[in-house]
C-alpha cells in the first residue's frame, strides 16, 4: 500500500491514479477512500485524483496525538507538497471541507486553483449565530452528550448522531437492523479518533479562513442538509472570488456523496469546467 509519512511521524493512505487537472478528495469523520469510492471512481478517468484516508481512518495510522482540525489542513499541506501538486482543486465533505478551510487559513491558497465544500459550515458551534450543525439546532449540551455516549458506546454513539442529525432515513428502522447499525460504527470507528476530531470540529471558528478563500468556490448543500443557509449566506458573503451554490439533489441528506455519487459528480464537473 502507498503511504505518505507526516512530519510527525503517521502515514498516511493515498491513492494518486489518473492524467489531467488534479483533483484532491478528503473525505468526512469516520469515513474513509472505500466509503467514497463510487463517488472517486467518476473522475478517474478525466482527472489526475489524489484520494487519502485521514489520520485515524481506515487504512492510515490511529494517531494518539495531533488529532485536531489544525493537524488535518496541516496534513493536507504535506500531501501537496510531498507529491509536488500545483494548480489543486480540493473537494471535502463535512470534515474534508473542514480540512480544506483549516489548509487555507494556514497556507492560502497560492497552490489551489478551485475549492469544492459539501455540506460543512465554517464554524459548527450555534454560538451566537445560526449557523451550526442541527441546522442551529445542536446545543453546546448536546454536543457534551455526544461525549459522553462516544466514551460509553462508540458505535451507539455513532448511530446516535447519524440518526438523530445527519440522516433521517434509520429512524424507521427495525429493532434488529439498529443493532445491526450500531455494531457496525463500532467495528469500524476509533472512539481516540472520533472523540478528539469531534471535539476540535466543535470549538474550531474557521469563519476567519473565507476571507483567505481568493479562488472560485462551489458549495454542495443537500435536499436535507446539516447546515442552514445562514452558513451558506456567511460563506458567499466573506469568499473573495465567485461563489457557487448547487442545491439541486432530490431526497439526498449528509450522505449525499453515496446517495447520488453520478449527480454529485456531474455538478463537480460543471463547475470545473466553468471556472
Amino acid at each position: 500500500m502507498p503511504y505518505l509519512t507526516m512530519s510527525d511521524g503517521i502515514k498516511l493512505y493515498y491513492e494518486n491514479c489518473g492524467e489531467g487537472e488534479t483533483l484532491v478528495f478528503c473525505h468526512g469523520l469516520n469515513s474513509s477512500h472505500i466509503a467514497n469510492k463510487e463517488f472517486y471512481d467518476e473522475f478517474k478517468q478525466d482527472y489526475n485524483t489524489v484520494v487519502y484516508d485521514q489520520r485515524g481512518h481506515a487504512d492510515s495510522d490511529k494517531s494518539k496525538i495531533h488529532m485536531n482540525v489544525q493537524r488535518l489542513g496541516q496534513d493536507l499541506n504535506e500531501i501537496i507538497e510531498s507529491l509536488n501538486l500545483e494548480n489543486v482543486t480540493l473537494i471535502g465533505h463535512s470534515m474534508g471541507a473542514a480540512s480544506i478551510y483549516s489548509y487555507v487559513n494556514q497556507f492560502g491558497c497560492d497552490k489551489i486553483k478551485k475549492i469544492v465544500a459539501c455540506d460543512m459550515s465554517p464554524y459548527m458551534r450555534n454560538d451566537g449565530w445560526k449557523g451550526g450543525i442541527a441546522q442551529g439546532k445542536w446545543s453546546d449540551e448536546d454536543f457534551m452528550q455526544d461525549f459522553d455516549r462516544i466514551f460509553d458506546d462508540v458505535g451507539y454513539a455513532t448511530y446516535y448522531i447519524f440518526k438523530y442529525m445527519m440522516n433521517p432515513t434509520p429512524l424507521n428502522v427495525s429493532e434488529e437492523d439498529e443493532k445491526n447499525f450500531i455494531k457496525s460504527f463500532g467495528d469500524s470507528v476509533d472512539p481516540l479518533t472520533m472523540a478528539s476530531l469531534w471535539y476540535s470540529l466543535f470549538r474550531t471558528d474557521q469563519r476567519p479562513a473565507m476571507e483567505k478563500i481568493t479562488v472560485p468556490f462551489l458549495y454542495l448543500m443537500p435536499d436535507n442538509p446539516l447546515y442552514s443557509t445562514e452558513a451558506t449566506d456567511y460563506i458567499k458573503k466573506h469568499v473573495q472570488d465567485i461563489f457557487v451554490l448547487e442545491n439541486d439533489f432530490p431526497d439526498t441528506t449528509h450522505a449525499i456523496w453515496n446517495q447520488m455519487p453520478h449527480e454529485v459528480a456531474e455538478a463537480v464537473k460543471k463547475f470545473i469546467k466553468d471556472y
